[in-house]
């Protein structure tokens, strides 16, 4: 790895960068260097928004982030394969950018023609520059956009139901030594619907005026020791045996989980739904166990 500018080098050259250059007319800093009790350490990325006169202009010029840095990998993910991007367009475009020297830049570009739309914004964001005293530009300071939200009735409802739902895919790979069906609807498709109920859990205990981050990245801050290492147990290792008793730690865990939402919100919860389902894919266990 190069030496690595800091973060004042960066910042610095971002913030030159926009200044002298006549078609950008406006730069925000969004993302974890400005969100209130975000981590910020040396992996954080610098998430940038540039303003500019013509979009075009920027989007076409493939080597625009070499000026950051030695570029160790980059990816658009306005322009996909499955929806590419119109680069005749004005639409908004982002170059996500890996440097060699271990920075990472998020630059967002958005065609001033578009300035309108930051009215709604509502994250953590600072105004870097602001050339033409753009109103929809302001700063930011809250974090209310990404604390925990408190569900609906019917949401709770939906993710229970998901769930338990979803358990029975788990059982039928497992009884088919189908490992990755298996292993995806344990840790894909359950564990979404199981981190959904864990972080309701937190917001209740916590007033929801907390956010454990994006994919649930500061879960320790809010769970004990103890807690930690029993949802780290849930996890399976590679054989088939240890995704059975894992998937049935992951069951019995949501469900305590459930319960105390459910209580705690006053909402309505089937248990005699969820033991039937439990004997089921205890059933099921056994159908391959004995042959």
């Amino acid at each position: 790895m190069t030496d690595k500018k800091t973060y004042e080098e960066m910042y610095e050259l971002i913030l030159k960068t926009a200044t002298e250059d006549d078609r950008i007319r406006a730069a925000t800093m969004e993302g974890s260097r400005v969100t209130p009790g975000a981590k910020r350490d040396d992996f954080s990325d610098f998430d940038i928004t540039f303003f500019v006169s013509d979009i075009r202009e920027f989007t076409r010029d493939k080597d625009y982030m070499k000026r950051f840095g030695d570029i160790l990998i980059m990816q658009t993910p306005d322009d996909y394969y499955e929806e590419p991007y119109d680069y005749d367009g004005h639409g908004r475009f982002a170059f996500l950018t890996q440097y060699k020297d271990g920075n990472r830049i998020d630059l967002t570009f958005i065609d001033v023609s578009d300035i309108h739309d930051q009215i709604s914004f509502n994250e953590p964001r600072t105004v870097l520059i602001n050339k033409d005293n753009f109103p929809e530009l302001k700063e930011i300071t809250s974090d209310e956009a990404f604390l925990i939200k408190k569900p609906s009735e019917f949401e709770f409802f939906n993710t229970v139901n998901e769930f338990r739902w979803i358990s029975n895919y788990a059982t039928k790979g497992l009884c088919r030594h189908q490992f990755y069906y298996a292993r995806f609807s344990m840790e894909y498709l359950m564990m979404n619907m199981f981190m959904k109920m864990m972080n309701w859990k937190i917001g209740i205990d916590n007033d929801f005026k907390v956010t454990t981050g994006v994919f649930s990245k500061y879960l320790n801050k809010y769970l004990s020791e103890d807690e930690m290492k029993r949802f780290e147990g849930i996890f399976a290792k590679g054989d088939f045996e240890d995704m059975w008793d894992k998937l049935f730690l992951l069951y019995e865990y949501f469900e305590e989980l459930s319960i105390y939402v459910a209580g705690k919100l006053g909402f309505p919860l089937d248990l005699e739904e969820s033991k039937n389902v439990r004997e089921f894919m205890e059933e099921r266990r056994r159908s391959v166990s004995d042959k």
